[in-house]
């Protein structure tokens, strides 16, 4: 199936700095599984915050649908 994953804050510079691309991915993936497959092991990354699908915050091991976009942030800091 076909998802849009974006990433936002500073994962895209963590990667290869493409901010958004579509790739096709197993039906039912997870968030996990989708990072995975673009190169992302988020479980080293010291700024990973969270993911949504569709807007909607979720867990990482939620399932993808097709057509469905996974949005990555990195985490905020401040004070």
């Amino acid at each position: 199936m076909k998802i849009t994953i974006s990433l936002r804050g500073t994962l895209p510079n963590q990667l290869d700095g493409i901010k958004e691309r579509v790739v096709e991915v197993p039906d039912h993936c997870t968030c996990d599984e989708a990072l995975k497959s673009i190169g992302m092991d988020y479980t080293k990354m010291k700024r990973f915050g969270f993911v949504a699908i569709n807007g909607k915050r979720v867990m990482i091991h939620d399932r993808l649908g097709e057509g469905d976009e996974l949005k990555a942030y990195s985490s905020i800091s401040g004070g």
